[in-house]
This record gives C-alpha cells, structure tokens and sequence, in this order.
C-alpha cells in the first residue's frame, strides 16, 4: 500500500522537474541563476547659468556662459549611449540639454520639478536597463538622489554652482550608488 502512495507523488516530482528543465530554469539539476538586469544609470545635472539681465523674466534663458556649458555637457557625454533626456518646463533645464538632444535626435521630456518620487518611478518604469540624463534645478537635484534611496553627496548645491554632474545606478537589488563629477569649472 506504501508503494502506491510513494508513486504518484515520485511522478508528480519528475513532471515537476521535466518541466523546469523545459522551461531553462534548471540546468543539469541544479537552478539556473538568472541572469541579472541592467542596471539604471541616471546623469542629474543643474541647469546651466542662466540670464539673469531682466530681473523680472521668469524664465530666462540660458547665458553665453550657461551655451557654453550646455556645449561642455554634450561632449563630457560623448561616446556614451543616451537613451532619454528629461528637463522640467523651464527654458534653462530643456536649453541645457538641447545640445545632447540635437546631437542624438532625443526629444527632451518634460517632468514636474518637484515631484521627486514621480521621476523615480517614471525613470524606473519607463527606462529600466537604459541611461537617461535629467536636467533639475539646485534645490531639486538632491532630493531626486534621496528619492532613489541614496544618501545626499553633498549637503547642498548652492545658487551659484552649476559645475556638478551626479551619477546615480540602480540595479534594484540594492542601494543607488552615487558619484560625484565635476565640469566645465
């Protein structure tokens, strides 16, 4: 009687098995690792500097120094894959980018500055795998790092600083990694 109970549930063991290794998910009887994604990978960059002749415009655009720096992003990123470019709806952000978008032909996308989980769930969604350059503002840039779960790598970006570059990767399995870079100082 015990070998008919042993049976059905040795046929239900192999059906079991036979199917994994159909499926890929085991190899030679032992679990197949799966292969790991690629990782986010996400520039933050500051506007660059702005007009600042008429003190009533509201949105200004950028400044012969602010080109020149937009220019200086383009090429620091050269040779390096771009799969989207983000920039809230102010001149300064899209005009910082326009010169990576015209070389690429990547349209800019709009985001809302403010909404700092709203762009890290758009990025993730969207973009999982890709690279993606956002053009922020000084005081949104840090709270989009935190939005990622990494710590702040400086504790601010002053008015007057334009010369960051943030690089952040997620992977999804652990903690953002952030660098700090420098340009056009």
């Amino acid at each position: 009687m015990q070998h008919f109970l042993r049976l059905p549930l040795l046929l239900l063991l192999l059906v079991t098995f036979m199917a994994s290794c159909r499926s890929g998910s085991v190899e030679d009887g032992v679990a197949a690792e799966q292969p790991a994604a690629e990782p986010t990978t996400v520039y933050l960059v500051r506007h660059a500097e702005k007009d600042t002749s008429n003190p009533s415009e509201q949105d200004p655009d950028l400044n012969d120094t602010g080109k020149a720096r937009a220019e200086a992003l383009r090429t620091l990123l050269k040779g390096k894959h771009i799969d989207a470019l983000y920039a809230t709806k102010y001149i300064r952000t899209i005009h910082t980018l326009k010169p990576l978008a015209d070389e690429r032909q990547l349209e800019i996308r709009q985001y809302e500055g403010h909404d700092f989980n709203g762009i890290k769930q758009r990025l993730l969604q969207e973009h999982a795998g890709q690279t993606v350059v956002v053009a922020g503002h000084s005081n949104t840039l840090l709270p989009i790092i935190e939005a990622f779960g990494a710590k702040r790598p400086v504790s601010e970006i002053v008015d007057s600083e334009y010369t960051y570059l943030f690089k952040l990767v997620v992977d999804g399995q652990n903690p953002a990694v952030v660098e700090v870079n420098r340009f056009a100082e």
